[in-house]
């Protein structure tokens, strides 16, 4: 049998920080909500979740955060 990626079935909630950046709140089964912040749009934050989800179909998971230099 094939093992699972750790993160499959997560969910995705994106919003905006009170610094005016953006957040998304990450929910995996049988875990507590990580929060992933520092996105500069909206965009950016949605691109990060369709990279997330693409990790996870291919089993992989990045350890790399592009968007905090």
């Amino acid at each position: 049998m094939e093992k699972q990626h750790p993160h499959t079935g997560a969910t995705y909630k994106i919003a905006e920080q009170p610094d005016g950046s953006f957040g998304i709140e990450v929910t995996i089964p049988d875990s507590p909500p990580v929060n992933v912040t520092g996105f500069g749009t909206k965009e950016l934050a949605g691109a990060w979740v369709a990279g997330h989800q693409r990790q996870i179909a291919s089993g992989t998971l990045a350890r790399a955060r592009p968007w905090k230099k």
